[in-house]
């Protein structure tokens, strides 16, 4: 009579198991020899389900996360062709608002290619699409590409010179350089800068300054803005984050996705600031040799 309970128990595992429901409550384990082995093997079952579970909603988190961090960073462009067109239409300056423009659509472009169709949970943003980029020409261009944004803006823009690749500690070569995702890079900067000259008012300073370690490069981007709440910092980087005196804007997905971007090139990213003085970010990223 008990083994005929046990059947009806082993039958009714099956079934919950089979349909998803209370997949975090474990399987008794009872019985004989056959029937605690084949409720063992279920159990194993309904952990894999549990680990199934887990991976596709982290990846539909970070789709959703990846969707509301293209449209935030597809503000900034917009924003500097509105801008751009209201110069031209005044007749304000002496610049070539018209390519100024075409530059910043090929932007606005560059970031809707990364979007591409997704492959059922494929590899976010194709992170591990890199190209090896030598530090001086690279970043210094990154970076340069925001200067009409920034002085546009009534801020100065200073761009601090980099060390000479030939003098970089590298073991077996003199030159050393790293592995990035292009557009991901882009990204991360786009979102930082933005950042510090939001609270940056007219006249203040936006400084870069690189240095470089034995096994790091470190950017460092600086302003003179209005900082953050001690209270916030440690929350600066968190999904859905906005502190009121210095955060992230569009509900902190700027920042999040900068550090998920840096940790994702197995670098880091951190923050400094003081209420009234301005805020330090702190990039680095890790240094690949060349062996000739």
């Amino acid at each position: 009579m008990a083994s005929v309970v046990v059947n009806e128990y082993i039958l009714q595992e099956i079934d919950r198991i089979y349909s998803g429901k209370d997949l975090d409550k474990p399987v008794k384990v009872r019985g004989n020899i056959r029937q605690r082995k084949l409720l063992y093997h279920l159990n194993d079952a309904r952990l894999h389900l549990l680990q199934e579970r887990a991976k596709v909603t982290k990846q539909l988190e970070y789709a959703s996360v990846t969707v509301a961090g293209i449209l935030h960073d597809l503000k900034t462009p917009m924003a500097l062709i509105a801008g751009y067109a209201e110069c031209a239409q005044d007749g304000v300056g002496d610049k070539d608002y018209l390519q100024l423009i075409r530059d910043t659509v090929d932007k606005l472009q560059s970031i809707v290619d990364s979007v591409s169709v997704p492959k059922p949970f494929a590899a976010r943003d194709d992170v591990d699409v890199k190209e090896f980029v030598s530090g001086r020409p690279y970043f210094y261009a990154e970076f340069n590409r925001y200067r009409e944004m920034v002085e546009e803006r009534g801020a100065k823009y200073v761009i601090g010179r980099l060390p000479g690749i030939t003098q970089w500690f590298c073991r077996n070569s003199a030159t050393v350089g790293m592995y990035v995702n292009k557009k991901l890079i882009d990204r991360v900067v786009q979102n930082i800068i933005t950042n510090n000259l939001r609270y940056t008012p007219r006249g203040g300073i936006i400084r870069i300054i690189f240095s470089k370690g034995r096994q790091y490069f470190y950017i460092k981007i600086t302003d003179t803005g209005s900082g953050i709440k001690s209270g916030d910092l440690p929350f600066i980087f968190d999904r859905g984050f906005r502190s009121d005196t210095g955060g992230s804007g569009n509900k902190g997905l700027g920042l999040y996705m900068a550090k998920d971007i840096i940790v994702r090139h197995g670098g880091e990213i951190s923050v400094k600031s003081k209420e009234g003085k301005g805020t330090a970010f702190t990039i680095k990223l890790p240094i690949v040799p060349i062996v000739k």
